[in-house]
């Protein structure tokens, strides 16, 4: 299990960062991340990728959307580690985690995922709620 109480660890020097492998990254999913998936995300030029976390929800509405937006950058900003945010159809968000500087999944990624999953609640569409327990 993961420990909140750690700090994702400074990108100054990413020599000091290394990608983990699929392997190790699908671990980490099964066990503390259940909600994040892993995806291949394109990348410039587009020829070539890099590897993801990535978690997709439908909040109950804009302003609950928002609320999450704003909990995460506080988070971040507080760790020094930024997701990629995505907003579509006012209440449709994305968050995607890579470690930008090494260009893959860090442990700083699965921290910070497990971060935003504890201490951020988020106020959830009811319908997808539903749909999501169909699945």
């Amino acid at each position: 299990a993961h420990n909140t109480k750690r700090k994702c660890q400074p990108c100054v020097d990413a020599s000091t960062l290394s990608c983990l492998s699929e392997e190790e990254v699908s671990a980490s999913l099964m066990v503390d991340l259940s909600q994040w998936k892993m995806k291949k995300m394109a990348k410039h030029p587009p020829s070539s990728s890099v590897l993801t976390i990535s978690r997709i929800f439908v909040a109950k509405n804009f302003q609950a959307a928002m609320d999450y937006m704003n909990n995460v950058a506080k988070i971040a900003e507080r760790e020094g580690h930024h997701p990629d945010l995505h907003l579509t159809s006012y209440r449709e968000v994305e968050v995607v985690l890579y470690t930008h500087s090494v260009g893959g999944i860090t442990k700083n990624d699965l921290m910070l995922a497990l971060m935003l999953d504890k201490e951020i609640t988020i106020d959830y569409s009811p319908k997808w709620l539903r749909d999501q327990q169909t699945k």
